[in-house]
């Protein structure tokens, strides 16, 4: 079975491409590069990914991370470069453990503005007015992952 990761992730360097180019505006409101180092290998990795800023908070959503990797080097806090708008700026990235109220707040956010995200976060219907039901947050602390990263001056 294909899932959603195959068919995005050979569109990666593209939008990467684009993320660095003069064009950058097209996608760089929604979109930003991570790089960093990985925490075992040294090696330097750089992934596009979606954003959502507050001031020197920018929060990363993951769907289905059960499916990836490359999050698990922010389990404990470890520096980035996130690229914004064509500006590299130095981070500190941390997984947000799923359940805490720090978790549950962005998703929420981002459902307020983007209700037809819920079907990427489990398949859901979401009410803008009532918030997640608990049966809802069941399946979004199964199926999302956030990672906080903190801009070091």
């Amino acid at each position: 079975m294909i899932s959603i990761n195959d068919l995005v992730s050979p569109m990666n360097g593209l939008v990467a491409a684009l993320l660095k180019s003069p064009l950058h505006f097209v996608a760089s409101k929604g979109l930003m590069v991570v790089r960093w180092s990985g925490r075992k290998s040294g090696a330097e990795f750089a992934i596009p990914v979606g954003y959502q800023q507050s001031e020197d908070v920018v929060t990363v959503l993951l769907s289905k991370p059960a499916e990836k990797n490359w999050w698990k080097n922010f389990r404990a806090p470890w520096p980035a470069e996130l690229l914004i708008e064509r500006e590299w700026q130095s981070a500190m990235g941390q997984w947000i453990e799923p359940g805490s109220e720090a978790f549950f707040e962005p998703i929420e956010s981002t459902l307020r503005r983007l209700p037809w995200m819920a079907s990427q976060f489990g398949g859901f219907e979401f009410d803008r007015d009532g918030g997640l039901t608990e049966e809802q947050k069941e399946i979004v602390r199964e199926k999302v992952g956030v990672i906080r990263f903190e801009l070091i001056d």
